[in-house]
């Protein structure tokens, strides 16, 4: 896959990530206000779940080999990114444990926090300049 179709695809799941937080987001609002029971909560945050780490196996297996022809900045950007990935894991994992009613509480933190993470991520690992389709790489003919 080109960098550049990478790019467009990851950019999208972003999005839909993005749309799927203010779903959330929504159903904790009329949780916390006793307007609905848990039900639609939960099936609420499953599917983010799911989206999530659907989206962040994607990133690595799209990335990694990317990331990889830039011998300079490559191996670095891959371990920042799997160390991102690893934190951001454990904090999406932790936020969203206990009852509902304490996760529906604390969801608008975790998506100020991971709109952070996915805003930067779309600086650097996915900005144009590192995901281009001109990328020159250099054979060991050794």
């Amino acid at each position: 896959m080109e960098p550049s179709q990478a790019r467009a695809e990851l950019l999208a799941q972003h999005d839909r990530l993005r749309q799927l937080f203010t779903e959330v987001q929504a159903s904790a609002d009329r949780l916390r206000a006793g307007e609905t029971g848990p039900a639609d909560f939960q099936r609420r945050l499953a599917e983010l779940r799911r989206e999530f780490a659907a989206h962040n196996e994607s990133e690595e297996r799209l990335l990694e080999p990317i990331l990889r022809l830039d011998f300079a900045w490559g191996p670095a950007r891959i371990a920042r990114m799997l160390e991102e990935h690893g934190a951001e894991h454990t904090s999406f994992r932790d936020a969203l444990a206990g009852p509902e009613l304490e996760v529906a509480a604390r969801f608008a933190d975790l998506v100020e926090e991971i709109d952070a993470h996915i805003a930067a991520e779309e600086r650097t690992f996915l900005s144009p300049g590192v995901l281009r389709d001109d990328m020159v790489t250099l054979e060991d003919t050794g």
